[in-house]
């Protein structure tokens, strides 16, 4: 999978980032005219910091929504100090369980709901991200192979493989009864079904463009792909697929326009994405959204990135719509999130750990 964290602060910087803090990309959640009931029940935001490739300073940050309180790396706090390895991924919540995928350390940690504490371990080279399928299967995805793990949450033990045609799997959906993967390999144009109960690759579909890495369902069932690798010419894409597996509309990016962590509204009628721009420059950098019966993509973000600034994470929070961005200061001091009302004001913000990359809100 292409490695592109490329900090930006200034041209010395920018030059000692390349050479020494890359990081892995993409990754795998209101409009101001469809409000969102606010709810004022205590509830977790957890910020999935990926640290600096190489230094395995990856950590766990919590943020209280009712009390605006952050609790900075609980892993270390639940387990004694202990760190969780090297590149942080994604979280992933399974029962009463938190699956972490810590991706440069191969393995998956989990962990207690309660308490945070460490229960297990599952090796697994490089995994990415996990899709539940039930009580006792979950997909992972998987870098630099051509393989999706199959894992049991309960005994917290490797099932097997399913072998996927290119390599990469990367974001995956349940959908129309299957489950939809992604492999980011710039020779791939398709998205592949997975029959969950023989756990066979079944179908194909193809997409706009090349390297599928993410996948959405939209407020009218229909599932948006994100293509694209810029860094290796493939331009980014967003193709919508019907339930009847056609292509109901595809959306092409200019050739610069860098796209990652695609997310919907509570509503699921408008999608909220991050524009990137390595050098900091203010051309396809910050946070851009459209509706869903957009016919072309933005050409202004909704809120933009500063100069010398790139932001890295997005969430929308399922409760209330508020937009929560992650900046990663350019991978070489503690990030920050800031947390944007409906209408793009800012409400609030506050420091994290190395590289906020996701978020999960719980």
């Amino acid at each position: 999978m292409g490695t592109k964290n490329i900090q930006n602060i200034i041209l010395l910087v920018l030059y000692t980032c390349l050479v020494a803090c890359v990081k892995d990309k993409p990754g795998n959640t209101s409009s101001a005219g469809n409000p969102v009931a606010t709810d004022t029940a205590a509830r977790e935001v957890y910020v999935v910091c990926e640290g600096s490739l190489g230094n395995g300073d990856g950590s766990l940050y919590q943020y209280d929504v009712k009390s605006g309180s952050v609790a900075g790396d609980v892993f270390a706090s639940a387990n004694a100090g202990g760190k969780l390895g090297d590149v942080f991924q994604s979280m992933t919540r399974i029962g009463d369980r938190y699956f972490l995928c810590i991706n440069n350390s191969d393995k998956i940690v989990v962990l207690n709901r309660s308490d945070k504490k460490a229960i297990g371990t599952i090796a697994m080279p490089k995994p990415r991200y996990i899709l539940p399928i039930n009580d006792t299967k979950a997909y992972v995805s998987t870098l630099f192979s051509n393989k999706v793990y199959i894992i049991n949450p309960q005994t917290m033990q490797v099932a097997g493989t399913i072998d996927m045609p290119y390599q990469n799997p990367e974001g995956m959906r349940l959908y129309n009864g299957k489950a939809y993967v992604c492999t980011w390999d710039t020779a791939c144009n398709k998205v592949y079904t997975i029959n969950t109960t023989t756990d066979a690759v079944e179908t194909s579909i193809p997409v706009s463009g090349a390297a599928p890495q993410e996948a959405l369902e939209d407020a009218q069932g229909r599932l948006w792909i994100l293509s694209g690798n810029v860094s290796k010419n493939k331009s980014s894409s967003l193709t919508v697929i019907d339930k009847a597996g056609n292509i109901a509309r595809s959306y092409h990016f200019p050739d610069k326009a860098d796209v990652i962590r695609p997310v919907f509204n509570p509503s699921l009628d408008t999608l909220y994405f991050i524009e990137v721009n390595y050098s900091g420059g203010n051309d396809y950098n910050g946070i851009y959204r459209m509706s869903i019966n957009d016919a072309n993509v933005p050409s202004v973000p909704f809120i933009a990135a500063q100069a010398y600034q790139y932001f890295w994470a997005l969430g929308i929070d399922p409760k209330d719509g508020k937009i929560y961005i992650g900046d990663p200061k350019g991978f070489i001091q503690k990030g920050s999130v800031s947390v944007y009302r409906q209408d793009g004001t800012l409400a609030t913000s506050f420091s994290v750990g190395l590289g906020p990359g996701h978020f999960y809100f719980d």
